[in-house]
């Protein structure tokens, strides 16, 4: 009999996996070839809702607030980490260090320390799953089992179901961000920080942690800029929309002349592409190999999507403990597999979406277009004279360039008289 604890400062995802295992609970052990027990919930909560949350399913376990003693405890042999309580590794450390297995979803503590981590498994031969990171996609599952023996080389994800809502629900109701960000809220759908959603941080680490699992290598977040969706409008969403797109945050990992690119960057996609397809609560990934060419992988984000992903690594952990067998991956090259980062949009070049604020002036608008010109990097300049507004907003689609160049050349067509703002520089994404 396997014992399990549960990490959950917020009932709801208590509910989610407690109710998701009680349910299938025989097919969990069939398939582990164990039974299991939760014996222990660390909670710290002082209103402590969880004791609620038990009476209320008539069911008697231990309640703890103190975690030194819950992974010393002889009657926890796998902590699942069901809320992202941790800002870092100690917790992790100390539980491998006693022996514990550990399920978390932790993406940002497991990114900054993922080599650390990692050598902590192989010094007390016990393991950290993560597959619910990727929630609702089973990524992990999926890169350990059919791309084993083939090269990934490069993969485009929406990986976070939340900015996907907000972008959507912003477009469908021509509402604010602020006020679409409290909806999600109150759907529990953000971080406990919604910046860390909006921001674009969520999306990097679970990018690095997809490039440390597929090239071996412990990557470091703080060298890669991500830019969210902070500060795109109704407004965008409409011309996007007329120019034929949506806006979707994209996540790329693309792996080139043994240098590793990463971007995490708000994109204009082709209203009949793969990423326009997904819907408000989903996510999905485009991903280029050497075998399967372009594959296509799309998942709803439902109650149930990360519990089975915590009951799957569940299984797994089960199967570690019975085989006793040592920690099978080979650290030395992961230490000495020093891959060089580079950030995508700053190297390679790209198309972009640029929104400007003018006064109404249309000598303003021929200066711009003759900056663009003069280095033949424009592909299309419109500019919106129905609003209402004493400002003309101006709308350029870029042929490609690196965004590093862009910026420069942004700094020349700020510096005009009449130009007053640079309000958003948005990728885009051809087919």
């Amino acid at each position: 009999m396997l014992k399990l604890a549960l990490i959950a400062n917020q009932t709801d995802s208590l509910e989610g996996f407690f109710d998701f295992f009680i349910e299938n609970k025989n097919k969990i052990e069939k398939k582990a070839a164990q039974k299991f027990e939760i014996t222990y919930i660390f909670n710290d909560s002082p209103e402590n809702e969880v004791k609620a949350f038990l009476a209320a399913r008539d069911v008697d376990l231990k309640v703890t607030d103190n975690y030194q003693q819950l992974v010393k405890n002889k009657e926890v042999d796998i902590i699942i980490e069901l809320s992202r309580k941790f800002e870092t590794a100690d917790y992790l450390l100390q539980a491998l260090k006693n022996k514990k297995q550990v399920i978390t979803s932790n993406h940002k503590v497991l990114a900054e320390n993922y080599l650390l981590i990692k050598e902590a498994e192989k010094k007390f031969r016990t393991r950290v799953f993560f597959s619910a990171v990727f929630s609702p996609l089973p990524l992990k599952t999926l890169l350990n089992n059919f791309y084993a023996l083939d090269e990934v080389k490069e993969i485009n994800g929406v990986l976070n179901a939340t900015t996907n809502f907000i972008l959507a629900e912003m477009e469908k109701n021509t509402v604010s961000m602020k006020e679409t960000v409290e909806q999600a809220k109150e759907l529990s759908y953000t971080e406990e920080n919604p910046e860390f959603d909006l921001s674009g941080r969520d999306s990097l680490n679970k990018s690095i942690l997809l490039a440390d699992l597929i090239y071996n290598t412990a990557l470091d977040p703080s060298q890669v800029q991500a830019k969210g969706i902070k500060g795109i409008t109704s407004y965008d969403l409409i011309y996007a929309a007329e120019l034929g797109y949506k806006i979707k945050l994209i996540s790329t990992i693309k792996k080139q002349d043994q240098k590793i690119y990463f971007g995490v960057r708000p994109n204009l996609v082709p209203e009949n592409s793969f990423f326009s397809s997904l819907n408000d609560n989903s996510n999905g990934i485009e991903l280029f190999s050497n075998y399967n060419s372009r594959t296509f992988i799309k998942a709803e984000n439902n109650e149930s999507a990360a519990s089975n992903l915590f009951s799957q690594d569940l299984i797994s952990a089960a199967e570690i403990i019975s085989s006793q067998n040592d920690i099978n991956f080979d650290l030395e090259a992961l230490r000495a597999n020093k891959i060089k980062l580079d950030d995508l949009y700053q190297q390679q070049a790209n198309n972009f979406y640029v929104r400007l604020q003018l006064e109404k002036d249309k000598q303003i608008i021929e200066k711009i277009k003759d900056i663009f010109s003069e280095k033949n990097l424009a592909d299309l300049i419109l500019h919106d004279n129905l609003t209402e507004t004493p400002l003309l907003p101006v709308i350029i689609i870029t042929k490609k360039i690196k965004e590093k160049d862009l910026e420069e050349l942004l700094k020349e067509v700020e510096n005009l008289e009449g130009v007053l703002t640079v309000n958003n520089v948005i990728a885009v994404k051809t087919e």
